[in-house]
């Protein structure tokens, strides 16, 4: 297997260095890029309109939602809106305890919040576990298009052919 490619947007360099921390307690092996703002991660992962092809697509997306020069929920909506990203898994990770903060950004697509806790094995365990969790959601088998899905409901909802027909 090769190594996973996470993306780290994160303004704090103790953050970051927690999340590294992590990410090796917790034995994931990866290649971690790190941004320090989210409008630098879009420049690199978001490029214009018909280079996307040399595009880096990573393996999963770490985000904190307050990062300078930079909404945490318009980063979030921009990579869930950028075709090539659209499937990468992401987790949130942020000091905000607002459920309003959480339901916003499961509704734009991140897939786990973790909470920065204040004791270092709890933040490495809740850390490692996310991470571990968006690498599985990456390996899993692609679902089949909704039109597949729809045909097979379609063919049960038909009434079956009556065997013995009365003229």
């Amino acid at each position: 297997m090769s190594t996973s490619q996470i993306v780290l947007i994160e303004d704090n360099p103790v953050d970051v260095l927690l999340v590294e921390m992590a990410l090796k307690e917790n034995d994931v092996s990866c290649e971690l890029t790190t941004f320090s703002s989210g409008g630098e991660a879009l420049r690199t992962l978001c490029p214009p309109p018909g280079t996307e092809t040399n595009a880096f697509v990573p393996d999963a997306i770490l985000l904190d939602l307050n990062t300078p020069k930079s909404d945490g929920f318009e980063v979030l909506d921009k990579l869930k809106q950028t075709p090539h990203l659209a499937h990468v898994p992401v987790a949130i990770i942020t000091s905000s305890r607002a459920a309003k903060d959480k339901a916003r950004t499961y509704r734009l697509g991140a897939i786990r919040y973790v909470q920065k806790p204040s004791q270092l094995e709890e933040f490495f365990a809740k850390v490692g576990q996310a991470v571990k969790e968006l690498l599985a959601v990456k390996e899993m088998p692609k679902a089949k298009p909704a039109s597949s899905a729809r045909s097979v409901v379609n063919r049960q909802r038909r009434e079956p052919e009556p065997k013995n027909r009365v003229r």
